[in-house]
């Protein structure tokens, strides 16, 4: 009689949970996503390569129109537990449960609509460049109502972010992106039916994903002995018989930084879309950066739209 009762209440514990769990995650955003696009559009002698087109109800107007008094317990939490000195690997994983059995705000009407993709000058990036004002993007069905860049830590590269609207019932139909280069005065129209994955996401991390941001965490972990940690942003096939580069003696352990140049190949070896990563290394500086070791990496992009490296080779 005792053993069954102390069964029965951890399984209707367990249950209770396992509906709790179902329920909230049917509360978080559905996200549409389509990355087969790969336009390479000319926007005078640069280049803009759309690579994923999102989708989600999501009310991203809500949740950026937070003050104080009305930001979610869960960031409030968060801080909190910095100024108490909570170390940051309790925080995280607090806060992903946190974030998780909460509800976000939705819509009905209308879905967000962002396309996001690379942006690469023949030449280095002036720091002031707005790169906005460079061209403009359309959609229908669907309104495009801003344009952002991010700087990437490549000289000649930035990310791109489109945003908008979308009602769901046109998700189905085709799609018109019309990108108009504003230096030029012309404009490529494209016109597709985007094949969806279709997913749900509790956590969203930023969507700026850069072709070089593989290369940038797998050197700082070669230079730090951290090979295994390095291998994990290795197309996953490769990574079994994966060469690690031998950091220099001056560079091995030391804080480093990477800068480099960005080129779109279309295709290396097997894999199409690649882009190549000219990275340079040398010791972190607040002052002049001076490169020590130069290395050159090829990445793709894999099915959930990360970055991966497949290639590398030396430049010296």
């Amino acid at each position: 009689m005792l053993r069954s009762k102390w069964i029965r209440i951890p399984v209707k514990i367990i249950l209770i949970w396992l509906l709790i769990t179902i329920y909230f995650y049917f509360q978080h955003p559905v996200v549409y996503r389509y990355q087969n696009l790969n336009a390479n559009i000319p926007i005078g002698n640069a280049q803009l390569l759309i690579h994923e087109i999102r989708a989600s109800n999501l009310d991203e107007d809500k949740k950026m129109s937070w003050n104080y008094e009305k930001v979610p317990w869960q960031y409030k939490f968060a801080e909190k537990a910095y100024e108490m000195g909570i170390p940051l690997s309790w925080q995280i994983p607090v806060l992903q449960a946190a974030s998780f059995y909460s509800r976000p705000p939705l819509v009905e009407d209308y879905w967000t609509l962002h396309i996001y993709g690379t942006f690469i000058y023949p030449e280095d990036i002036d720091a002031d460049e707005n790169t906005r004002q460079r061209f403009a993007i359309y959609a229908y069905p669907g309104i495009i109502n801003g344009t952002g860049s991010q700087i990437d830590t490549l000289h000649n590269a930035a990310m791109i972010n489109a945003h908008g609207s979308i009602y769901a019932e046109h998700l189905n139909e085709p799609l018109i992106l019309r990108v108009v280069d504003n230096e030029n005065a012309k404009s490529v129209q494209l016109i597709f039916t985007p094949e969806w994955q279709k997913e749900r996401h509790w956590q969203r991390g930023a969507q700026y994903k850069s072709p070089a941001d593989p290369v940038s965490s797998f050197l700082n972990q070669v230079y730090a002995n951290k090979p295994q940690q390095a291998l994990e942003y290795v197309l996953p096939k490769l990574r079994k018989d994966f060469p690690l580069p031998q950091p220099g003696a001056s560079l091995q352990g030391k804080n480093i930084e990477i800068e480099g140049r960005l080129t779109w190949v279309d295709v290396f070896e097997d894999y199409l879309n690649v882009y190549r990563v000219d990275a340079e290394i040398g010791e972190f500086s607040e002052n002049n950066f001076t490169p020590q070791e130069n290395l050159t990496f090829y990445t793709v992009r894999d099915q959930d739209g990360n970055y991966k490296i497949v290639y590398w080779k030396s430049q010296d």
